[in-house]
């Protein structure tokens, strides 16, 4: 069923208000409507945008209508048939003859979000209208004063959405568009449900007219906060720099003393109350819910044009009921590291004392209480690490008691067994990973901080020949647990590499890694990428940083920036640094802008860059344009690797392109803070998939299958010299009789994978022991042996087929 808006449209009395709009016309849109396709639905709160957008539009045109401003709207119901085309509204804002054009609405991005936006027609790069984007600049602190959002965004439409916003395409008169707050952020959903919480910002909008009209200051204020249980944590996600984690309060009442205004919450899960067209002064307050200690707040001071916030947690009134115990920390009842503390939570506030007594930990040791979230947590922090390798039990006796003199029920008793080991949580590369960067960073988290004392020869690089690799430290995380390291030099292309972690390396707890670690991992394919360069990434001159850009939000411009450097790069002298922090959750998108947008070749098939990855686990995005100026932002990939990587896409379905941005995109499980470099960004080019190794080799090789044990498919490289005997050659000069054959450990041939004649070279072969079988057969788990016959070389080398 539609849910009809009602609300009492009210006259400020033109005695008490001194702002006459006499002659200025104004069209006011509340946007989308009618539970249609284009509204925006909330199924957690029932909030549908079209109503909040409507109950904000009526408000402001009964505020304006009392100012002598006249104003029209472009609906006054919320039905499917006042909900006009977009193209419509703009046209009859133009037949209106109007002097500003605003349009109402609120945002929604994934739910973690809860900024306010203000948007303005954009031509070539500059407002359409140079008062829309100063009325934005008003209008923008307005609303996020009223609304207390977590940020303020002024944007030009283009730059922001590659796009022109219908509703202000075709206006001949400055407008504008608000996005006031994010309707699908659950605690700002609710709120938007109050009428009360529209009406304030509806006073916004009017103050922002009042100021881009040099109209006198409003002569009036307003009261309004929020009550809470301070106590209660929401079940839904809230923004963690905020107060929204704590429960608000239904069916609240505040009572304005001094003339008796009475304000009636109502059940929408918000706690929000408005007090307005209140006279400067000193006012007192009496806030109330059911289930609740009144309180009192005096001396709040109203002033002229603004708005006073009193926010209030609320005491609950006594609970005599007896006090739930939960264990927060240690969150598993294993693998408890030897620094963690444990934490009881309470559902009601208690007697801190009698906890303590309560309290006790066997084996015995001894440590220090810390009360919060007042004092129904308590955290006990050792004085000493635990004991490695031993079961604790926590208890908590019926002396235990609420600060209503009402004891726990039942003795709480939980027990915990401490790690006895160092263990490897994760690592990149994994073990038997595959394309792996030359030039690729290694890290290997573990479950504990490292003692860097003991790492001294216990961290082992090898190559397939069990060469040890030079390795470089550029940077250092042992108090998180992380080894990081580099190979000093770029490593072989498709090649086998191993790193072993020995299990002498031990934890800042003393204890050792519980045994060897060994990650084996293959590099990438050598591949040459030839074409036209786009971007060389030498300078940042000619790009913006990503503060700049209207589409860059959700970051801390301060820790975002970009840079030219020569620490990292592929070629030239410099490649380009992007540093970024973002400061939610999710939702965050920085984008670093080029001026210039290189135009691509009209038919261009390709575009690709170096890109040294961060292991980010956040996306990675190419923007482009095309002929008609449209915006194709392309979705590349999740940056899951690290070291310098060739990153291209398929463009053979456009073209006439220019390339003008490349974004990071925020992923809930990618990391907040992040340094990424890009290099050489080019087009048209080809790739040239070379040999297996840069350089011809100077010896026969056969190496170990990889991986092994393997199910059922593995890898065997070889390689044959250049230097071949003259007794060895075919007749065909350096061409040599090659045969790779698999045996069973009966010795009898179970597949041939080569028999011909090869050049010198190296060489790689998949054995598919599904498939590649002389029989046809898969082949039965065990051991076999593959054996390289080159001219007079044979070699052999054992390999478990595993299942």
């Amino acid at each position: 069923m539609i849910k009809k808006i009602l609300i009492t449209l009210f006259v400020i009395s033109t005695s008490i208000f001194a702002q006459d709009f006499t002659g200025i016309r104004i069209y006011i849109n509340p946007g989308h409507g009618g539970h249609d396709s284009n509204d925006r639905y909330i199924p957690a709160t029932g909030f549908w945008e079209s109503e909040g957008n409507l109950t904000k539009g009526l408000y402001l045109k009964a505020m304006l209508d009392s100012l002598n401003a006249t104003t029209e709207i472009s609906r006054t119901t919320n039905t499917s048939a006042d909900d006009l085309g977009l193209s419509v509204i703009g046209a009859r804002a133009n037949n209106f003859d109007a002097d500003f054009f605003h349009s109402i609405h609120s945002n929604a991005f994934k739910g973690k979000s809860n900024y306010t936006l203000m948007l303005y027609k954009e031509t070539n790069g500059s407002p359409a209208f140079a008062e829309a984007k100063q009325m934005c600049n008003i209008m923008v602190n307005e609303i996020y004063k009223v609304h207390r959002t977590t940020g303020k965004y002024v944007r030009g439409d283009y730059s922001f959405l590659g796009f022109n916003l219908g509703v202000l395409r075709t206006l001949t008169m400055p407008g504008t568009l608000s996005e006031g707050s994010f309707h699908d952020y659950i605690p700002e959903s609710w709120r938007l449900k109050n009428n009360a919480y529209c009406k304030h910002e509806a006073w916004a909008i009017l103050k922002s007219f009042i100021s881009y009209y040099n109209k006198a200051t409003l002569p009036v204020g307003e009261i309004a906060g929020i009550l809470r249980d301070p106590f209660e944590v929401v079940d839904y996600y809230y923004i963690p720099s905020t107060d929204d984690g704590k429960k608000p309060l239904n069916n609240i009442k505040v009572t304005l003393l001094n003339d008796n205004k009475v304000y009636n919450g109502d059940t929408y899960n918000n706690g929000f109350y408005l007090l307005d067209t209140l006279l400067p002064g000193t006012y007192s307050l009496i806030l109330e819910a059911t289930d609740y200690l009144p309180d009192t707040v005096a001396n709040v001071t109203v002033t002229a044009g603004q708005t006073t916030f009193v926010d209030k947690y609320l005491t609950p009134k006594p609970n005599y009921n007896s006090p739930d115990v939960t264990l927060e920390l240690p969150e598993d009842s294993i693998d408890v590291r030897a620094d963690a503390k444990i934490s009881l939570s309470f559902n009601v506030k208690m007697n801190t004392a009698s906890v303590e007594e309560a309290f006790s930990l066997t084996p015995s040791i001894e440590g220090t209480f810390t009360w919060k979230n007042y004092d129904r947590t308590v955290i006990f922090t050792p004085n000493e690490f635990f004991e490695q390798g031993v079961e604790y039990q926590i208890k908590l006796d019926t002396a235990a008691k609420s600060i209503y003199d009402v004891n726990i029920a039942n003795s709480f008793v939980r027990k915990f067994t401490t790690q006895n080991a160092l263990k490897l949580v994760k690592s990149y590369p994994a073990d038997r990973d595959t394309d792996i960067s030359t030039t690729v960073k290694i890290i290997m988290e573990f479950d504990a901080p490292i003692n860097t004392t003991s790492l001294g020869g216990n961290v082992l690089f090898k190559d397939s020949q069990n060469n040890s690799v030079d390795l470089v430290i550029k940077e250092t995380d042992y108090e998180n647990g992380k080894i990081i390291f580099e190979p000093s030099a770029p490593l072989k292309n498709n090649s086998l590499y191993t790193v072993k972690v020995l299990s002498k390396i031990k934890n800042t707890f003393g204890a050792n890694l519980e045994s060897d670690v060994i990650i084996n991992f293959t590099t990438e394919v050598n591949s040459k990428h030839e074409g036209t360069t786009v971007d060389d990434f030498e300078s940042v001159s000619d790009l913006w940083e990503p503060e700049q850009s209207g589409s860059t939000v959700g970051v801390n411009p301060v820790n975002t920036n970009i840079y030219a450097v020569g620490t990292r790069k592929i070629s030239g002298s410099n490649s380009l640094l992007l540093m970024y922090e973002f400061v939610n959750d999710s939702n965050g998108v920085c984008r670093v802008y080029n001026t210039k947008q290189p135009t691509l070749p009209a038919n261009t098939g390709n575009f690709g860059m170096w890109i040294f990855g961060d292991l980010s686990y956040n996306n990675l995005e190419f923007w482009f344009r095309d002929k008609n100026d449209t915006n194709i932002p392309i979705v590349i990939k999740k940056i899951d690797w690290t070291g310098w990587k060739f990153i291209q896409v398929d463009l053979s379905s456009y073209s006439n392109l220019k390339f003008h941005s490349v974004v990071i995109s925020q992923n809930e499980e990618g990391k907040k803070i992040s340094n990424i470099y890009f290099d050489k960004a080019i087009t048209d080019y080809i790739t040239d998939i070379g040999k297996l190794h840069n350089t011809i080799p100077d010896e026969f090789v056969l190496e170990q299958n990889y991986p092994n044990p393997f199910n059922p498919v593995t890898t065997i490289n070889y390689a044959i010299p250049s230097n071949i005997k003259q007794s060895t050659r075919s007749t065909t000069g350096q061409m040599l009789n090659v045969k790779l054959i698999v045996y069973d450990v009966l010795g009898n041939e179970v597949a041939t994978l080569v028999n011909k004649q090869q050049s010198p070279g190296n060489y790689q072969v998949k054995f598919d022991a599904y498939r590649s079988s002389s029989s046809g057969n898969k082949l039965a788990s065990g051991i076999y042996f593959y054996r390289l016959q080159a001219g007079s070389f044979v070699s052999t080398k054992k390999m478990v087929l595993m299942k």
